[in-house]
């Protein structure tokens, strides 16, 4: 097992061709000594960002990461006594403006916390797929050696079997 878990959100491949197409307009227009093309740059390396997050399990640590084309960003910071991890359903609001207009939308989301100290938490993923997420939320748990609760049902938490999940894939709750 790897001493450092990593997880990525993975760029959409529309941003990526939009991303791309922005900075090699940008770079173009630089080339010609257009400095406003530093705009489309910008642009460009805003759309091909991502998020995520590494938990060393050497140094105990963790740290929320920015990515601009592989290249990732972040501070480590340390992660005392984690106890579980938890996979609840939430929305991800979006707001998008206009000069004279304003709209948020709210698109389902399945967020892994890590718990530590009682109450305290670190969002360590984000996904649209419950396959991904308890896959995910596993290993993390298995590196971590700490339980994995489903918080999916609001009001209706379960503790899962591990094990079980691991060995056959299948969702199992302890009583």
């Amino acid at each position: 097992m790897d001493a450092i878990i990593k997880y990525t959100r993975k760029v959409p491949f529309w941003k990526l061709i939009a991303g791309i197409a922005a900075i090699l307009v940008g770079l173009y227009g630089l080339f010609y000594l257009e400095f406003l093309m530093l705009v489309p740059i910008l642009f460009g390396l805003l759309l091909l960002k991502t998020e995520g997050s590494e938990i060393n399990l050497q140094s105990n640590t963790y740290r929320k990461t920015t990515s601009f084309l592989g290249i990732t960003f972040g501070a480590w910071r340390n992660l005392n006594n984690p106890e579980y991890i938890s996979i609840f359903n939430t929305t991800e609001d979006i707001t998008l403006r206009a000069l004279t207009a304003e709209t948020t939308n709210s698109f389902p989301i399945i967020v892994l916390n890590i718990f530590y100290e009682k109450n305290k938490k670190i969002t360590v993923y984000k996904t649209k797929n419950i396959k991904d997420a308890f896959d995910v939320a596993s290993h993390i748990a298995d590196a971590l050696l700490i339980d994995l609760l489903d918080a999916t049902e609001k009001g209706d938490y379960k503790w899962i079997d591990k094990d079980h999940l691991r060995e056959k894939g299948e969702i199992v709750y302890i009583d």
